[in-house]
């Protein structure tokens, strides 16, 4: 595989793992919102961590960057204009909305007293914005990047954005994320052993 083609491929795989650890913190808090519906409370301390998370890493950095590639795509094809317009309106959406949920729940944390469907409703609906969103970009614009940009695309959109490590899945791993961390090892050893 040429080099330029390798370095495709490496950030189409990334793009694809982003994603994947984004549904499995949106299936976390959705687990956390159906505590409501049982009568029992949920960890609002793990659903804080999920969306300050959502806020200060997709949001600052994953969306962004999308932002650009999808121009570049777009550019080089234009018939998915309005479905990329459409993404990017979609991740400020999703930016306002996380950060009402961040800001509901601080105060719920902070012993502020509300009721569930301050929460709950807009919990849910920024869920399944989110992946609806996933999923259009996993249809639709992955194949397109794969296909139509190349290192210099990558390596022009990693220049235009300040680093940031993410900071629950990657190294070095924010501390703020330790609890979250151990829900999530906590569920995938569950899923891997049903028994």
């Amino acid at each position: 595989m040429a080099a330029s083609n390798t370095a495709a491929f490496d950030r189409i795989a990334l793009w694809h793992a982003e994603h994947l650890n984004f549904v499995t913190l949106l299936d976390l808090f959705e687990a956390e919102l159906d505590r409501f519906s049982r009568g029992k409370a949920p960890d609002y301390e793990l659903m804080l961590d999920i969306m300050f998370y959502m806020t200060h890493y997709p949001d600052v950095l994953h969306h962004p960057k999308e932002d650009l590639a999808f121009a570049r795509i777009a550019s080089r094809h234009p018939a998915v204009r309005s479905l990329v317009d459409g993404l990017g309106r979609e991740h400020a959406v999703l930016k306002r909305e996380g950060d009402a949920l961040v800001i509901a729940l601080d105060d719920i944390v902070n012993g502020a007293i509300t009721s569930r469907h301050h929460v709950e409703a807009p919990g849910r609906t920024y869920i399944s914005t989110f992946r609806r969103h996933i999923d259009a970009e996993e249809a639709h614009i992955l194949p397109l990047a794969a296909g139509l940009l190349d290192r210099d695309d990558w390596a022009a959109i990693d220049g235009a954005l300040q680093k940031l490590d993410d900071p629950l899945f990657g190294k070095p791993r924010d501390e703020r994320y330790a609890a979250l961390r151990r829900r999530i090892a906590r569920n995938s050893r569950a899923a891997a052993d049903p028994g």
